[in-house]
């Protein structure tokens, strides 16, 4: 009777596109299979996610909506959206989340003989309850082989199934047999399992029976709907009739480029949807380069322009074969990503102002810190300014550095040199993969954050425009100055500070400016933290220090204009 194939896709709600994709593209390693926008509402994105070429059965789909407010999982919502993998890449995966830091419950068994799943649960940064499950049923399903850092003996292999959450499950279960065609598999207390076809990943629906735990509310970290997968237009059709038949309503048949839909609700409150398999998501873009452009439906392409202005920017993962320095580094680009060397953070700049716009705040944290710490520093310094936030690669007693340290106050010398090169690189490859102002970089950092940027300036003159150094101290004595004509740095320093005498704030100083750098010192009356008085001179000195460039790159392009390389140094704040 069914016509029913399994699942097809699972679209759910987010927030920040850029985060969306750092977790579904970066730590999960799906492919992003196309870049398009809400049908009904084009300033926002539709991302499709998936194995190689988006096969019915691996198909995450999202619309990311920045700023949405937090949903709620309850009754009438698909709950928990569980992805299939190999039994034996378990392991690989509780590593990978604990090495991001997602919080994750399991592995535990569920279900007995060949049926028998291993499952670690977790959640999204928006709160969306996921799974992974190992089963040996998911090498039949494909799998992408390229994903960043994740082998395919370790990739996702599509979906495992979802659960549904109803207050009662009685009609739910009879649209399930009585009208798609699947069949009760087994039972488990307040849950039913459903499957379709052979029974394996991909074609399993569990209805679990949450009665007095309320409504489900629609929000980010929330499923939007469910859909189900047929062959073609005729099954489509065929499948809609009894649909018809059993009261449900179902739209009629909608185009959506890549497949063609039809929209019901079921009585326990979730909104399904009936999609054929073709024609796909090459139909548009060759399959080498899937998710790359933004593909927009018919109707919307006159008012691309309008349509690019008012989304957000987002990046892509980094190819692997990109930047021969990073070829065997693994990870994502952005949010949980160690692609290019580090774990990092980038924010694309939202100000279109010449200054913040063009202008990239590198923020490294202190000890104990990660890549998401100072990013409200950032933003209060330069708001609209793009952010680059890497996590230390050095763990000392669990916490994150940028290097080692033998005691308080005496630095691992040859672990720094080999760091600060490290961080170097990061920011030379950062700055290509993101198209970054090549003279735009402004480090942003505290305590041992800050100690790698004076050593970075030391090291590598040029890489960076400014600095603003934040309970720093003397990370090393050049044998030769640097040429830091040109580059302005800000020095924070606390009178009280315990831990950075006065005297190494001086002398950093000192060696900054007989290298040719325009220092400014604000001193504190606090200890070793950042103070709003801090902030307020740090931020005041960097809109003018950006103020000044933008002066002095606006006479040098004037014909005949002589630009002064050799500027007086600021006075001490």
């Amino acid at each position: 009777m069914s016509n029913v194939l399994g699942i097809h896709h699972v679209t759910a709600i987010a927030s920040d596109p850029q985060r969306n994709l750092d977790f579904y593209a970066g730590l999960l390693g799906q492919r992003l299979v196309k870049r398009t926008v809400n049908f009904d509402d084009p300033q926002t994105y539709h991302f499709y996610f998936g194995d190689e070429v988006g096969t019915p059965g691996s198909i995450m789909t999202f619309f990311p909506w920045p700023g949405a407010r937090r949903g709620r999982q309850g009754s009438g919502q698909v709950a928990v959206t569980s992805f299939a993998v190999l039994p034996s890449a378990i392991g690989f995966w509780v590593e990978r989340l604990l090495r991001y830091n997602v919080r994750y419950e399991g592995p535990t068994r569920r279900g007995s003989g060949a049926d028998a799943e291993q499952v670690v649960a977790f959640r999204d940064h928006d709160g969306l309850m996921l799974e992974i499950v190992g089963h040996p049923g998911a090498e039949a399903r494909p799998a992408w082989a390229d994903a960043p850092g994740i082998a395919r003996e370790h990739a996702i292999h599509g979906f495992h199934g979802v659960t549904l959450w109803v207050e009662r499950s009685d009609a739910t279960d009879r649209v399930l047999v009585d009208t798609l065609g699947f069949r009760a598999s087994r039972e488990d207390g307040a849950t039913k399992r459903y499957s379709i076809g052979d029974g394996g990943p991909g074609t399993l629906v569990d209805v679990r029976e949450i009665s007095g735990f309320g409504k489900g509310l629609s929000g980010a970290g929330t499923v939007h709907h469910l859909a189900f997968a047929v062959e073609d237009d005729a099954a489509e059709v065929g499948v809609r009739e009894r649909v018809q038949r059993a009261n449900l309503h179902p739209t009629p048949v909608i185009d959506r480029n890549y497949f063609h839909s039809v929209y019901f609700r079921e009585p326990g409150g979730v909104l399904y949807e009936l999609a054929t398999n073709a024609p796909g998501f090459a139909v548009d873009e060759p399959v080498a380069h899937l998710g790359e452009a933004l593909k927009l439906p018919t109707q919307y392409e006159p008012h691309r322009n309008e349509i690019e202005a008012v989304l957000p920017r987002i990046h892509l993962p980094t190819a692997q074969a990109d930047g021969s320095a990073f070829a065997d580094v693994t990870g994502p680009e952005d949010v949980s990503g160690d692609a290019l060397g580090f774990i990092h953070r980038y924010i694309p700049p939202s100000a279109s102002g010449e200054l913040a716009g063009s202008t990239t705040l590198l923020l490294l944290h202190g000890t104990g810190g990660d890549e998401t710490d100072l990013l409200p520093l950032g933003r209060a310094l330069l708001p609209g300014a793009g952010m680059l936030s890497p996590r230390g690669k050095v763990l000392e007693r669990g916490a994150p550095r940028f290097f080692r340290r033998l005691a308080e106050g005496v630095f691992d010398q040859e672990d720094l040199a080999r760091r600060t090169e490290e961080l170097g690189d990061f920011i030379t490859a950062a700055a290509k993969t993101y198209e970054l102002e090549s003279d735009g970089v402004v480090a942003v950092g505290f305590s041992n954050g800050a100690n790698i940027a004076a050593s970075l300036l030391l090291r590598r003159p040029g890489v960076l425009r400014g600095a603003v150094l934040l309970s720093p101290m003397v990370p090393f004595n050049p044998d030769q100055p640097p040429d830091l004509r040109g580059t302005a740095v800000f020095i924070g320093a606390g009178r009280r500070d315990p831990m950075v005498p006065a005297e190494q704030t001086e002398r950093l100083a000192e060696l900054l400016r007989r290298a040719g750098a325009d220092v400014t010192v604000h001193w504190d009356p606090g200890g070793h933290a950042v103070t709003k008085g801090e902030l307020d001179a740090a931020r005041h000195w960097i809109a003018h220090c950006l103020a000044a460039q933008g002066q002095r790159d606006r006479t040098a392009a004037t014909p005949g204009a002589q630009v002064d390389d050799n500027r007086p140094s600021a006075s001490p704040a």
